[in-house]
């Protein structure tokens, strides 16, 4: 009985333990003022090699935002990619067939950009972070 008593401490233990460590994921409206937050203290930072905290956040929150809630959010894009071209905003958002990227990195600098491969309903279907160097 002892043992049986023991045993269930010690896992009840080892769940309150487990469920401590495990943090819930954000929300769409944490996780874009949070990269916007990077990329303002990004701008005033020297150039450097060290990646900004913030390109660890999941972007999987952002899956399905439209173009035009997440260039809101963060500003203009860095600049603009699609098949074999690349350019650069001429307004709050890239041509309708250019995808978006954000630099999270000074000017000057490397490190990771976020892209935002956009869908036939100008939403962003899949977004992820790719390092530049």
């Amino acid at each position: 009985m002892i043992r049986f008593g023991a045993v269930t401490l010690c896992l009840l233990a080892a769940g309150l333990v487990a469920c401590r460590s495990t943090t819930p994921p954000l929300s769409r409206a944490e996780v874009l003022n949070a990269l916007h937050q990077c990329l303002v203290t990004v701008s005033k930072q020297l150039p450097t090699d060290k990646l900004p905290p913030c390109t660890k956040i999941d972007p999987a929150p952002l899956y399905g935002i439209p173009r035009a809630e997440i260039a809101a959010a963060l500003g203009p894009p860095s600049f603009c990619m699609g098949l074999g071209a690349r350019g650069f905003p001429t307004g709050p958002d890239c041509p309708s067939g250019l995808n978006p990227w954000w630099s999270f990195y000074p000017e000057g600098g490397s490190g990771q950009d976020l892209s935002c491969e956009t869908n036939e309903k100008q939403r962003c279907g899949v977004l992820r972070w790719s390092r530049q160097q």
